[in-house]
């Protein structure tokens, strides 16, 4: 081990929880290098993407194309149901780790793969960020869309809206765009649905029951592998956020964040962007208490967790 070892700062969290906000968080800071999910697609590069969130990216791009997409390695959508990167994965993480000595990424498929994450960077700093479990459900059952855009395009979205109200317990399908359908598919068979059976989950019932009891599932599974495996691979270096307490105090959390890496945060950041999430639908609805104890929750997982 060297001085000059990589120490970054990983955000894991699904989907909707709010790592890019987090995210965003850090990359105020200046010294710190901001990577925004580098495991996902960035073909868009050297343009921007709709989050203006690849600014790091483009400037390395570059700087060399050749070199860049010569090193690009992506995880394809099942491959965040493993636990381990490829070599040609393991050479572009360490590339973008070798770009700055603190570097902070935000990841929404990399929970499973922390002993890959360790082997790679020993000194990481693993932040779990986790959303409500029907907050989660409901991001993905019910999304938000932008309000700039056309009538006729407000229009459908009112459509849509109003169709995802109605079937929101009973739908089967996934809504397109998410490719959750492909990760937790609907078989107990599928990869996922065997994992469930190997960690005790009853698989079948599951993957019969409607689309909220699966999300709630692959939240619960995700949810537990993280705070058990975390601080197994990492011991203090590992910790946990709920963003509803970060929403709710951004700046007290960030500074809690700096003391845990034991960094010493800037002065006079500016956190108002940060917003209080928007609840679950029909919260305290008894259907979601039916459906956490079939995805696996238990009692006091419905009250804590839910």
């Amino acid at each position: 081990m060297t001085s000059n070892e990589p120490e970054p700062v990983w955000i894991l969290g699904l989907m909707h929880s709010g790592t890019t906000i987090l995210w965003r968080a850090f990359r105020k800071d200046t010294r710190f290098l901001c990577f925004d999910e580098p495991m996902s697609g960035l073909d868009v590069l050297p343009g921007q993407n709709s989050r203006s969130s690849y600014g790091e990216f483009v400037h390395i791009f570059k700087r060399d194309p050749k070199k860049f997409w010569g090193t690009y390695a992506p995880l394809h959508i099942l491959e965040e149901l493993d636990s381990s990167f490829s070599e040609q994965q393991k050479v572009y993480i360490r590339f973008l780790l070798n770009q700055a000595h603190r570097v902070v990424i935000d990841e929404t498929h990399l929970h499973l793969h922390l002993g890959s994450l360790r082997e790679i960077a020993p000194k990481s700093h693993v932040l779990h960020l986790s959303r409500r479990a029907s907050a989660f459900a409901t991001s993905h059952l019910m999304p938000s869309w932008s309000r700039e855009t056309t009538w006729p395009r407000r229009i459908v979205r009112r459509l849509r809206s109003a169709y995802n109200k109605r079937v929101f317990w009973t739908r089967h399908d996934f809504l397109p765009g998410l490719r959750r359908d492909a990760v937790i598919g609907c078989h107990p068979d599928s990869k996922f649905g065997l994992m469930l059976s190997g960690a005790g989950y009853d698989a079948k019932a599951i993957m019969a029951a409607p689309t909220v009891v699966r999300l709630l599932a692959y939240w619960h599974y995700h949810y537990h592998y993280l705070e058990r495996e975390g601080p197994r691979y990492f011991g203090a270096r590992f910790t946990s956020v709920r963003y509803e307490d970060f929403a709710a105090d951004p700046a007290g959390t960030m500074r809690r964040l700096y003391d845990w890496i034991d960094f010493p945060p800037p002065e006079k950041v500016d956190y108002s962007e940060v917003h209080p999430p928007k609840p679950p639908f029909r919260e305290g609805d008894r259907r979601w208490h039916e459906a956490a104890r079939i995805a696996g929750f238990t009692e006091q997982e419905i009250e804590t967790l839910l």
